[in-house]
């Protein structure tokens, strides 16, 4: 029987493998509450200096939203299952972040999921509306700039559209109307207590801005991950990112592995600390290049070439050759195997 990969330092080799990490062997959201904790702290720091000495907040307000940031990433995990072992813990945790940001677990789950069978393609709910040629160049374009810039509202409103445009079951409405309800009355306790205590400018200095800032790595996350590519599978939709480097590797653990999203697309049951485990496998078994790049700064330069044309999805260059590039965007080393 193979030592544990996490134990010997390996790399998945084989299917067998590949299916034993799909399984827990440890807590991985035992952080999570640390960084709550360090989220209130600044945030109480935060309303301090707006008091005391303001520039200390442009210190502040990053930190926190890249914390938000952090949390949200574990959203994502969480609407996967693979946040807490324990179900209930995963899902509690789900639902709170969901309430808190507008995006209920259960429509999140709706509309992720689409996103994973539908990556790129028309009738992916998260890439919209650059998944649609039918959509004017100029309408995309301003887009990707509310989305860049006002994520926290932007999102909210794509994940609602997600369940307006594609109907779900009636069980799927049920939870669907209970989470926006929770969300209404979470939001009108707070904007309550805001008001009769007059307490406006301190959820702007604590709140709002950290969540405007976490919206928009949030965005950018996201175009990083896809925007701008036009291959026929997952990993050729994808940008995966392996950084070599120590700071990398402390930036790719702090975002829970999310740079290695090719391999995410291809495993989405795969705990997070496992996912640059299994990246050597999935890549190589590629039917098509897919982009490698060798660090964040490099897929996020690649990204920006999209924003002035911002499309994704093989729809798009269905009237060109098979091996036609979608556009003039200077493309990094495609690989469809990974060199360990």
């Amino acid at each position: 029987m193979h030592d544990h990969p996490t134990l010997t330092g390996a790399h998945a080799e084989n299917r067998d493998v590949i299916a034993r990490l799909h399984e827990f062997d440890r807590w991985p959201g035992r952080w999570i509450w640390p960084m709550v904790g360090a989220s209130l702290a600044l945030s109480g720091a935060a309303s301090v200096a707006y008091y005391s000495c303001w520039p200390l907040l442009l210190v502040a307000w990053p930190a926190i939203g890249a914390i938000d940031f952090v949390l949200v990433l574990a959203f994502h995990d969480a609407s996967h299952g693979r946040l807490y072992p324990v179900h209930w813990m995963n899902e509690a945790y789900g639902h709170l972040m969901g309430t808190v940001m507008w995006t209920p677990l259960n429509v999140y789950r709706y509309a992720h999921a689409r996103h994973h069978a539908q990556l790129g393609r028309p009738g992916d709910p998260e890439l919209w509306p650059y998944n649609s040629p039918h959509i004017a160049r100029p309408l995309r374009v301003l887009a990707a700039v509310i989305e860049i810039l006002f994520g926290a509202v932007y999102t909210p409103l794509l994940f609602l559209r997600s369940v307006l445009v594609d109907l779900p079951t009636l069980r799927e409405r049920k939870l669907i109307v209970l989470g926006y309800a929770l969300c209404i009355g979470f939001w009108t306790v707070t904007i309550a207590i805001t008001a009769f205590f007059g307490l406006w400018q301190m959820i702007i200095v604590t709140l709002v801005v950290p969540m405007f800032i976490a919206g928009m790595l949030q965005t950018l996350n996201k175009f990083e991950e896809h925007l701008g590519l036009h291959g026929q599978t997952v990993l050729g939709l994808t940008r995966t990112v392996v950084d070599r480097h120590r700071f990398g590797e402390i930036v790719s653990a702090a975002m829970l592995y999310n740079d290695h999203h090719g391999t995410h697309h291809r495993y989405a049951k795969i705990p997070y600390y496992y996912l640059p485990y299994a990246t050597p496998y999935a890549l190589a078994g590629a039917s098509e290049p897919c982009p490698v790049f060798p660090s964040l700064f490099s897929a996020m330069i690649n990204m920006m070439y999209c924003l002035g044309d911002p499309k994704v999805g093989p729809q798009w260059i269905k009237q060109k050759a098979p091996n036609a590039q979608a556009s003039s965007i200077p493309q990094p080393v495609f690989t469809g195997v990974y060199n360990s």
